[in-house]
């Protein structure tokens, strides 16, 4: 499934900020991380990378610095919600929740240079000092990704709320970048929701019962 979407060349080779606002330099360190991470994880690899992604995406919807200035740190944020997607691909497939590779495709990451595909590594699964068997631990692990899913989806929906607006004012006053440019900045948005809803989908057509639990 193609989005047709790439991150812009001036995205990935960005400058950095001339404020005091950290969240490009923050960015561009989380993708810098991403490609250099070794390409077999762990369950809990996916989970710290995937709670630092949320962080700052959090960080960059308050900070009024970016909102100034939509085309720096705005524009990582689909692109590195799409990286987590690929890792909860990788993390239910080593967990038999999906059992093939059915939506992902390197050429149609959000990246300039598609990212490296990752493989989850499974292990002990463990609650407190008690380790689950596997039933437990499928329940356990869809649960997590559940939470996590929503945490995503939660930064680009705000994201997403925050370009309409942009769009209306620049309609408006002009304060801002021109309309067409952040209503393509929207559908990049758009369009990586639209991938996290047939994610969502496949697994529960795959399993008989919802990812969310």
């Amino acid at each position: 499934m193609s989005t047709g979407y790439q991150m812009p060349q001036h995205a990935s080779r960005m400058e950095p900020s001339t404020t005091n606002c950290p969240c490009s330099i923050n960015g561009l360190q989380i993708i810098t991380e991403l490609r250099t991470v070794q390409p077999v994880v762990e369950l809990g690899t996916v989970l710290d990378i995937v709670q630092k992604v949320y962080t700052h995406g959090k960080d960059v919807l308050q900070c009024q610095d970016c909102r100034k200035s939509p085309h720096s740190s705005y524009v990582m944020l689909p692109a590195l919600a799409e990286q987590c997607l690929s890792l909860f691909e990788a993390v239910c497939i080593a967990y038999n929740i999906t059992r093939g590779n059915m939506l992902f495709d390197p050429s149609v990451l959000a990246f300039e240079e598609p990212l490296p595909q990752f493989i989850c590594m499974r292990s002990k699964t463990v609650l407190g000092q008690i380790e689950l068997d596997e039933r437990e631990s499928v329940m356990l692990v869809r649960t997590l990704l559940g939470r996590n899913l929503m945490k995503i989806l939660e930064v680009l929906e705000t994201l997403q709320k925050i370009f309409r607006s942009l769009g209306k004012e620049a309609i408006e006053g002009g304060r801002c970048a021109g309309p067409a440019t952040l209503r393509a900045c929207e559908s990049s948005v758009e369009a990586t929701m639209r991938r996290f809803a047939v994610f969502m989908k496949q697994v529960e057509d795959n399993s008989g019962r919802s990812f969310i639990l």
